[in-house]
């Protein structure tokens, strides 16, 4: 079995971020070592991923009608089908996430590929995953604005991915704030989330 890592760390291993999904990735293998994981990692930093432009577009649509889906424009929205769990890890930049991820994620929404619609219009989600794990970082508290995750979630329901997990450490980057504290919290709840898996 395969878990996607989608690595939308933007500072690298450096990152808070980063540093939780590594707790994450090892709690996960230990969890399941009795099963066959595979890890594939995508680095969005090192990618050359490009925004969809008008003729990048109209390249698409050609190659989705001709149902020319094994095409190198669609690798990305075929490695998510395949994955069953998906780890995203990703800070929260500007009440969402890095730009980055946004433009993998449209690569991956692909009409005929990761979802299909049924005669009456509904769309119907073609990924076989499980579940699916968004981590991530931030210097103050995220509140009611986890537009990010909120839109993840979205997109599972798109994709037919049925469960979402969050985990986050929040309030980093105020002064006087127990860093560590916050951080050994957030990896208790990503302990609690593999044990939900």
């Amino acid at each position: 079995m395969k878990l996607l890592f989608v690595n939308a760390c933007m500072r690298g291993k450096e990152s808070r971020t980063h540093q939780l999904c590594m707790d994450y990735l090892e709690k996960f293998l230990r969890a399941k070592k009795e099963e066959d994981w595979q890890i594939e990692e995508l680095d969005l930093n090192s990618m050359d991923i490009q925004p969809l432009t008008g003729e990048s577009l109209a390249r698409r649509d050609f190659l989705s009608r001709d149902k020319k889906f094994e095409d190198d424009e669609f690798a990305l929205a075929n490695q998510m089908i395949e994955a069953d769990h998906v780890l995203i890890g990703a800070p929260y930049w500007d009440l969402s996430f890095p730009a980055k991820l946004k433009t993998y994620l449209e690569r991956c929404s692909v009409t005929g590929l990761t979802f299909i619609y049924s005669p009456q219009g509904v769309p119907e989600g073609q990924c076989r995953a499980s579940s699916l794990t968004y981590i991530t970082t931030s210097g103050s508290a995220i509140a009611d604005f986890n537009f990010g995750y909120e839109y993840i979630k979205g997109l599972c329901c798109l994709f037919g991915i049925p469960r979402t997990h969050f985990a986050s450490a929040e309030e980093l980057d105020i002064i006087g704030n127990d860093i560590h504290k916050i951080m050994t919290s957030a990896k208790d709840k990503i302990t609690d989330i593999i044990d939900e898996l």
